[in-house]
């Protein structure tokens, strides 16, 4: 994974869209401009897979970990974390193993079912993402074993990409606890800049 770092999504993404100008490839923008009647400051992770307009929640901090990016409540110490976040890509498009949001969401499901024989899987409310108009699909998943695993996803369909942001707890009281940092954090996505050609539809 590569450290990601947060910045005003005006001031992040007008320098990247100036750099990517000089570059050899083309990028593809799909990140809205913020609220120009909020005052809120607005945030831009640099991932492997391009930047994504994110908002890290209060209380939280972004940190190094598994996937494109990986959040934390401030002040903890990863290894011992009862709830943390990580944001992931899947790609989808007709050359893809998933052609489209709705299947790459059941491809997760099935793999969550098939590591875990006894898994729930619950479909919870969609979250609306003002910035971008448009609503994120919502799932708890529950192992079901000993030690369970406590966990919900919400999947945000780009541009030839799934976004797949997913919250984990040690326990159940961990994860109600956390629910509404995430329940911010992904209802703050703006859109992203990818690097690379537009992906065919």
């Amino acid at each position: 994974m590569h450290a990601g770092f947060l910045r005003s999504v005006s001031a992040a993404a007008a320098t990247f869209v100036l750099a990517a100008a000089m570059l050899p490839f083309p990028v593809v923008c799909t990140a809205q401009n913020p609220n120009s009647n909020s005052n809120e400051p607005r945030g831009m992770v640099a991932t492997a897979a391009g930047f994504v307009a994110l908002d890290t929640p209060k209380g939280w901090v972004q940190a190094d970990g598994p996937g494109l990016a990986f959040f934390l409540p401030e002040g903890t110490d990863p290894r011992n974390a009862e709830a943390w976040v990580v944001l992931d890509a899947s790609p989808i498009g007709p050359k893809e193993d998933d052609r489209d949001l709705h299947s790459a969401i059941q491809s997760d499901i099935d793999g969550f079912k098939r590591r875990f024989p006894k898994a729930i899987v619950r479909a919870e409310e969609p979250l609306v993402l003002p910035r971008v108009k448009q609503k994120a699909e919502n799932y708890s998943f529950e192992s079901g074993e000993e030690h369970n695993a406590f966990e919900q996803t919400a999947y945000i369909g780009d541009l030839g990409r799934v976004w797949i942001v997913t919250l984990s707890a040690k326990n159940a009281a961990a994860l109600s606890r956390s629910l509404p940092a995430f329940h911010q954090l992904v209802q703050s996505y703006g859109g992203s800049i990818q690097m690379g050609s537009p992906p065919s539809q």
